[in-house]
């Protein structure tokens, strides 16, 4: 059997479950964190016309991986780099990011193998806006949209819309010193955050018409395989425009998606080639299935540990076992 790597960073949870069933079925794998690439890793790629060989070893845990030898890769998440020097200029910081991302996916994207997901797919299905007009291909209903740095068409979108949120595109946490993070909220708008012409212009933001619900959906899939939950947000104040507070546990329990819904979500997803994603969706009130938007590397612990009858984490161990 070939082993599986993975690749995400030191902290993940996610990798922590998957790690504890790896080791009871005596399943070969190597964790590359990368918060700690290069830094506690080398690195030996060589081409030539007669050979070609990637090494890569752990020198904490003197593990070595062979790109030979790989039979799945698990790109779980991205991180940040590390080097032994820690006081780079940004400038040359800036440099070595980009050196160290060229010579580790270079010799990623030349693996032949099974990805969850490969990062060309991961890269062309991130992008927000573009999701949005390819989920109405599939006959989703989707929230009217405005990206814009535009104050007068924010204005103009608000006053058509009267209720109107505003919803990060990127990373919903601004990240701060010490590892820390501050999270960013989808927030509903009003008027008076509208008059700071100097923060409207400053970068484009994506506002789109609040549609009411009666609950929400995480559909995660893997390979083929739908596990979908519902996620009962409407139950607290806290949660009812933005799910994502620690402090509150909403309600969540299995949800079976109508065939056409649950078909829907899954050509969506192979559209992109990939073979994991967690689609938002919004139920209203009138029963009508809204998409909100696909998260190619979401979270699904949180889920699972509140909805325990949906056995992700053994779906994903047992497709990468699989593919090896």
């Amino acid at each position: 059997m070939k082993s599986i790597l993975i690749i995400s960073y030191s902290k993940d949870y996610h990798v922590e479950k998957v790690l504890e069933i790896f080791k009871r079925n005596q399943t070969k794998c190597f964790i590359l964190e990368l918060d700690n690439f290069p830094k506690n890793y080398l690195l030996k790629h060589a081409v030539s016309e007669s050979n070609i060989s990637v090494i890569i070893e752990n020198t904490t845990t003197q593990e070595i991986l062979r790109f030979s030898n790989i039979g799945a890769v698990w790109l779980r998440k991205p991180a940040n780099f590390s080097y032994h020097l820690s006081d780079m200029d940004q400038s040359i910081q800036d440099f070595a990011d980009k050196e160290t991302e060229h010579a580790l996916f270079s010799a990623l994207y030349a693996l032949d193998c099974f990805w969850l997901s490969h990062p060309k797919y991961l890269r062309a299905s991130m992008w927000k806006g573009e999701q949005l007009q390819r989920a109405l291909t599939f006959g989703f209903r989707i929230p009217d949209t405005l990206i814009s740095n535009d104050p007068d068409e924010i204005r103009t979108f608000f006053l058509e819309h009267q209720k109107v949120v505003f919803k990060a595109m990127s990373d919903s946490v601004i990240a701060e010193e010490e590892n820390e993070g501050q999270g960013v909220a989808t927030t509903l708008i009003d008027a008076q955050m509208l008059d700071d012409c100097d923060s409207l212009r400053l970068l484009p933001n994506q506002f789109q018409a609040y549609i009411e619900k009666a609950y929400e959906l995480r559909v995660t899939i893997i390979a083929g395989s739908v596990f979908s939950a519902k996620l009962d947000s409407q139950v607290y104040p806290e949660t009812q425009i933005d799910c994502r507070n620690l402090n509150v546990k909403i309600p969540m329990s299995v949800y079976s998606l109508p065939k056409k819904v649950e078909q829907a979500c899954l050509d969506f997803v192979n559209s992109y080639k990939l073979n994991y994603s967690a689609i938002d969706l919004i139920v209203t009130p009138n029963g009508d299935y809204v998409f909100l938007e696909n998260n190619p590397n979401g979270q699904f612990r949180f889920i699972e540990e509140n909805v325990p009858e949906l056995t992700i984490t053994e779906c994903l161990v047992e497709t990468l076992e699989k593919a090896c």
